[in-house]
C-alpha cells in the first residue's frame, strides 16, 4: 500500500460503504492523519455513503494533496461492477469539477479482487466522469501485483 503521507499529488479520493464503519482501507488511514474528520461527517450525518454522494474536505497540510474526495459506495452488499462505475463517474466529476488535474483513487472494493469485469468499470467510471477534462489518476493499490495488473487494465 502506498504511504499516503508521502502521495504527490493534488487530491486522494477515497470510497467507502454505506454500511461499512468505522472507516476502512485509505479512507480509515486518512480520518487518523486529520484527527477523525471524515468520521465527523458520517457521524453528523452529512455523509453517508450512498451512491452517488460525494464529499471534499481538505487536508489543512497534514498530506501532500491539499483535498480529500469521499466518494459513496452504496452498501456493501450492492456492490457490482455497475455500482463500481457509477462511483468511479462520481469521483472523476468532482475531481474535474475541483479543477484538479493529478489525483490518486483508492480502488474502493478490488483489494478483494481484480477481475476484468470490475477493472473495465473502473475505467469507464473514471472516462465518463472525467468529460473533456484531462485527468491524471493514479490507482492506490493493497500490493504492488494487483497495482501493476489494475495499471495494465485500467490504462489500456
Amino acid at each position: 500500500m502506498h504511504d499516503i503521507k508521502k502521495l504527490e499529488t493534488e487530491a486522494i479520493a477515497v470510497g467507502f460503504f454505506e454500511d461499512i464503519r468505522p472507516l476502512k482501507g485509505v479512507a480509515g488511514a486518512l480520518d487518523w492523519i486529520l484527527c477523525g474528520a471524515l468520521s465527523r461527517l458520517v457521524i453528523h450525518e452529512k455523509i453517508r455513503g450512498t451512491l452517488g454522494e460525494a464529499a471534499l474536505l481538505t487536508t489543512k497540510g497534514k498530506i501532500p494533496a491539499s483535498k480529500v474526495f469521499m466518494v459513496g459506495l452504496g452498501p456493501r452488499s450492492q456492490m457490482t461492477p455497475a455500482t463500481l462505475r457509477e462511483a468511479c463517474r462520481t469521483a472523476a466529476a468532482v475531481i474535474a469539477g475541483a479543477g484538479v488535474k493529478y489525483a490518486a483513487l483508492d480502488c474502493f472494493p478490488l483489494r478483494a479482487g481484480t477481475s476484468e469485469e470490475y477493472l473495465a468499470a473502473v475505467r469507464q467510471g473514471l472516462e465518463e466522469g472525467a468529460g473533456d477534462h484531462a485527468l491524471d489518476i493514479a490507482l492506490l493499490a493493497p500490493d504492488a501485483a494487483s497495482f501493476e495488473r489494475m495499471s495494465r487494465f485500467v490504462r489500456a
